[in-house]
């Protein structure tokens, strides 16, 4: 299910040309009248009064609202909201402060902040004053309430009712409060931490839709505090990754992936957004891309037709074998292998090298115990490069970009793909001496060989 969008940024002539103006010009200034100038004048002026509301316009008064949940350049006190309040109740219509008040609440919803409980304790006697198909909806899930109602929403979601989704989906007034707000980010942590004791296919079914409801700027600049977005992202990507290698299924991991990707972004094209995320779970997302990784890198070698179609499939089967040993990789390529790989929407790192067709890998390789090892490969001629554990300026895997010539002159060793008969061993040889990781070929004979030992009638063998 996709939400009918509440804008359609990019579509109206209005939103070219304010593109095309800040393009030009830079990002706009907000002018006297708007809103977050309103906003940030009325911030300033509670920071030099100490809060006295009576300095402020009529406008500002309005805007100190959104200013409950700030924590710069004015703090609000608990004596500060309530006078507020009780301004906003004389002075508003009757539903409208409500209605507005609620709306803010849980555009900001944070429940470590204290304005939160403030605000729902004046909120929780006057529900039925909430106005319009907005206030039906607030009802119905009793949002009011704050974290009971987060609660109930993730608990049914998780079971897998979607009322609160299509109800949602439904009703305008009710997107256009709570898209990307911080009432949302509570919801989708509660959903993971519940979603997380659930072992069946069917669990994360409400995931897709959850995370939709974020809106066009997603978790990143959903409302709410950053410890909230940022423990809303570990739970989700956390239980998700789990619940995939439990499951250990091709669709499993593909939704895995897929979701986690859109709340903490590609790794393969920034580790900033795991940063919070815990060790083991990173590494075993790592491990889940190597296989579509390198097999990227190959046909983007086979379509720019720079090596021999045996070599490139030698050179592939070679380092598909080393899969179990291989803990991360990284697609690099020059100007050609990058329009390539977007065409192959896998992402590539830019090399920075003498050939634009020039196209590769980085890879990490890790048996269970001991050292490792990390390996650069190069297409046309460009040969591979090892860094064995230990060794000085090895590549690393948060780089936006390579350079070539760096790589190999810092590299331990470097070798070629000659002679075509015996490279493979020539490879082998190096990373077993430096490694606990075995040769492909060996463990697989000694696999066979225990197998045929295991099968012999007694007496034999």
């Amino acid at each position: 299910m996709r939400l009918p969008p509440l804008l359609a940024p990019g579509r109206s002539q209005l939103t070219i040309l304010a593109s095309g103006i800040e393009s030009r010009h830079g990002p706009a200034r907000f002018a006297a009248g708007q809103p977050e100038a309103v906003i940030d004048s009325a911030a300033r002026k509670l920071a030099q009064s100490g809060g006295d509301l009576s300095g402020l316009k009529p406008r500002e008064k309005k805007a100190a609202l959104e200013l409950f949940w700030r924590r710069s350049p004015w703090i609000a006190q608990s004596a500060d909201i309530e006078k507020w309040l009780r301004w906003a109740e004389a002075e508003w219509k009757p539903r409208i402060a409500e209605t507005r008040i609620c709306a803010a609440m849980l555009r900001h919803f944070d429940p470590q902040n204290p304005a939160t409980a403030h605000v729902i304790g004046w909120l929780l006697p006057r529900q039925d004053e909430l106005w319009g198909r907005f206030g039906d909806f607030a009802r119905r899930w009793r949002l009011a309430e704050g974290n009971e109602a987060a609660e109930h929403a993730a608990n049914a979601l998780a079971a897998g009712e979607m009322s609160f989704l299509n109800e949602f989906a439904q009703n305008f007034q009710a997107r256009t409060v709570l898209q990307g707000s911080g009432f949302v980010v509570a919801v989708i942590l509660s959903f993971a931490l519940h979603s997380s004791a659930r072992t069946d296919d069917q669990a994360w079914a409400a995931a897709g839709d959850l995370l939709d409801l974020l809106g066009p700027r997603g978790l990143a600049g959903a409302g709410g505090s950053a410890v909230l977005r940022d423990r809303a992202k570990t739970a989700m990507v956390s239980g998700l990754v789990e619940w995939a290698a439990r499951l250990a299924t091709a669709p499993a991991i593909g939704k895995a992936l897929e979701l986690s990707f859109r709340l903490a972004g590609d790794p393969r094209e920034s580790l900033d957004g795991w940063r919070d995320i815990p060790a083991n779970i990173v590494a075993r997302v790592e491990k889940w891309l190597v296989e579509s990784t390198l097999t990227a890198a190959f046909e983007i070698v086979v379509e720019l037709k720079t090596d021999d179609p045996v070599v490139v499939q030698r050179r592939r089967q070679f380092w598909l074998d080393y899969l179990p040993y291989i803990a991360r990789a990284r697609l690099v390529g020059a100007q050609k292998a990058q329009r390539v790989a977007r065409n192959l929407g896998v992402p590539c790192c830019a090399l920075k090298t003498y050939l634009s067709d020039h196209c590769g890998f980085v890879l990490e390789l890790q048996g269970e115990k001991g050292p490792g090892m990390r390996v650069v490969e190069l297409n046309n001629h460009a040969q591979a490069m090892f860094w064995p554990d230990g060794r000085p300026n090895p590549p690393g895997f948060d780089a936006k970009g390579y350079d070539g010539s760096l790589l190999r002159s810092n590299c331990d060793a470097l070798l070629s793909h000659l002679p075509t008969d015996s490279w493979p061993s020539k490879f082998a040889d190096l990373i077993t001496s430096h490694t606990a990781v075995p040769a492909p070929f060996i463990a697989k004979r000694e696999q066979n060989l225990g197998n045929n030992l295991s099968g012999a009638p007694h007496g034999f063998g």
